[in-house]
């Protein structure tokens, strides 16, 4: 797939692919992805792959973690961007307006992100997730 010639930075990449994320929708995240692409979980739940490599392969393990997040109604991600030193290179914390059931609406610190950008493709998307609180999530 060609990059997407209406994005002209890295940080706008990065900027729609959170901006998408509420949508829960795997297909429109990995469209942002280089086809070879690496996906990392460094702090993956015991039985969870810690790196995924390739659209199809991350495609799959979203649509799985996100069907398990069913009962949670996400509002909006505030994406907090940074910019480094190496222009490939953005780090993102986020927080996320959710509704979970049982608790009502807050806005959650949900993730760290490490995401490496290049010729206009996501080629490294690095999870630094609080894996405890998502198997509790998925758990009900």
């Amino acid at each position: 797939m060609a990059a997407d010639s209406s994005v002209r930075s890295p940080r706008e990449l990065v900027e729609r692919l959170f901006g998408e994320l509420p949508a829960r929708d795997p297909d429109a995240f990995v469209a942002l992805l280089a086809p070879d692409a690496g996906f990392e979980i460094p702090f993956a739940i015991p039985g969870h792959p810690s790196r995924l490599e390739g659209r199809e392969a991350i495609r799959e393990h979203l649509a799985q973690r996100w069907s398990g997040l069913s009962g949670i109604e996400v509002h909006a991600i505030h994406p907090q961007v940074y910019e480094t030193t190496d222009p490939e290179v953005l780090l993102v914390e986020n927080e996320v307006d959710m509704t979970i059931p049982g608790s009502g609406r807050a806005r959650r610190r949900t993730s760290v992100n490490v995401v490496r950008v290049r010729d206009g493709q996501v080629v490294l998307f690095r999870d630094y997730m609080d894996t405890a609180r998502f198997a509790r999530l998925a758990a009900g």
